[in-house]
């Protein structure tokens, strides 16, 4: 019996029952706001937003919604369906260089780095392929169903599994070179925080409301801190998941946990530099001067990076299902429920520009590059789009006045 195997069946009844809570729990809101969405009003563009191309990702259908958000790789953009499929695209054109069907239930991912691309499935699997043509290098067995992109640093892919436990497996051939076991809690959210490692340190938030930070080459934990703490006398009261994905910003990391606060720590040592309260599951947002935040309830806050006070709050997608935000230059981009996207100023967060891809919702954080914001929508899209930031430069002009 593999190692793997052998992790499967030490696990105990009582995460199995934490994992068949998770996939039930609050599943609803996957699919639409259970408030009444709050009503877009008109607004005055600032811009005009121009869209490129759309390509079709797999066979998603109404019964199974494709939430996998894409990756770059150099001049491709990599985008799987939960079908099994996986497509590259040129990231310009949209024209189709290479596909993979992999005949398996794809839950986790796209990650792209490396030369390589990673996928985690239902099946508890990591599959690798070449992001060249698409040809699998490798694929090795998890403890349970991978719902979250993995990560890639120093010669290490880092994976966070739903049963709680982290494995640190070899880049070249998928061996297993160490992992880390966290016991659930009785009840939690559908869905895991990915994993960030760069530097040789890997971070990740675990269901019991904790943050932690790894090393990535042997596994040893460097420190732990909470986020969240569990309040209430029923289980459902007492989620207090870290599902958003932590952000590295200069020497500091920021991380967000659900029912409990955004905080900002020292990397190194995991000290705290502030803390806000709130309830998130989206990825923080991070630049030069805030932090970003989508609440539960779709609001939009923006906090002083440096100090954690609130800056402006933004309540025009509360209800609406907003993803996490992206960073466009002086905006930040979110989509909606109903197929939108929105473009808030980041000083106000008064909404500046918007346009609709589809009926169907977006899927995960749009992607920013200086040329093309890519989205996917939640039935199969895959949308390009041009970045209203981005200047292309007259070489004719450039000539004639050199």
């Amino acid at each position: 019996m593999s190692q793997q195997k052998q992790l499967v069946t030490r696990m105990s009844l009582f995460s199995k029952l934490a994992m068949v809570s998770s996939i039930a729990l609050l599943a609803a809101c996957a699919e639409a706001p259970l408030n009444e969405p709050t009503e877009l009003v008109d607004i005055q563009e600032k811009f005009e937003i121009d869209r490129e191309w759309r390509e079709v990702v797999g066979d998603s259908d109404n019964k199974q919604f494709n939430s996998l958000k894409p990756a770059i790789w150099e001049e491709k953009i990599i985008a799987a369906d939960p079908t099994g499929l996986v497509s590259a695209f040129d990231k310009t054109t949209g024209d189709l260089i290479w596909e993979k069907k992999l005949e398996l239930p794809l839950s986790g991912g796209v990650t792209a780095d490396a030369g390589v691309i990673a996928i985690g499935t239902k099946d508890a699997e990591i599959i690798v392929l070449d992001v060249n043509d698409g040809s699998e290098q490798w694929r090795t067995e998890v403890s349970s169903e991978v719902l979250a992109p993995a990560a890639i640093d120093e010669g290490k892919l880092v994976v966070r599994t739903a049963d709680g436990q982290i494995f640190g497996l070899d880049l070249q051939s998928g061996k297993q070179d160490w992992f880390y076991d966290r016991v659930l809690p009785k009840l939690t959210l559908r869905g895991t925080s990915a994993p960030l490692a760069t530097g040789g340190i890997a971070v990740t938030g675990f269901a019991n409301g904790k943050i932690g930070a790894f090393n990535v080459l042997n596994g040893d934990l460097l420190w732990e801190q909470r986020l969240s703490s569990p309040r209430g006398s029923s289980d459902i009261s007492r989620i207090v998941d870290v599902d958003a994905s932590p952000v590295i910003y200069g020497s500091n990391l920021y991380a967000a946990g659900y029912d409990g606060f955004a905080i900002a720590l020292d990397l190194q040592n995991g000290r705290f530099l502030w803390r806000h309260s709130t309830s998130v599951l989206r990825d923080p947002l991070v630049d030069t001067r805030h932090v970003y935040l989508v609440n539960t309830d779709g609001v939009v806050e923006a906090l002083d990076r440096l100090s954690g006070e609130l800056v402006w709050k933004a309540e025009g997608l509360k209800y609406r299902n907003p993803t996490a935000a992206a960073d466009n230059g002086n905006t930040i981009i979110l989509g909606d429920f109903e197929g939108y996207l929105h473009w808030l100023d980041k000083s106000t967060g008064e909404v500046v520009a918007r346009t609709h891809l589809d009926d169907y919702g977006v899927a995960g954080t749009p992607i920013v590059t200086p040329e093309m914001i890519y989205a996917t929508s939640r039935y199969g899209y895959l949308y390009a789009i041009k970045n209203p930031n981005y200047q292309e430069i007259d070489t004719e002009a450039v000539m004639d006045s050199e």
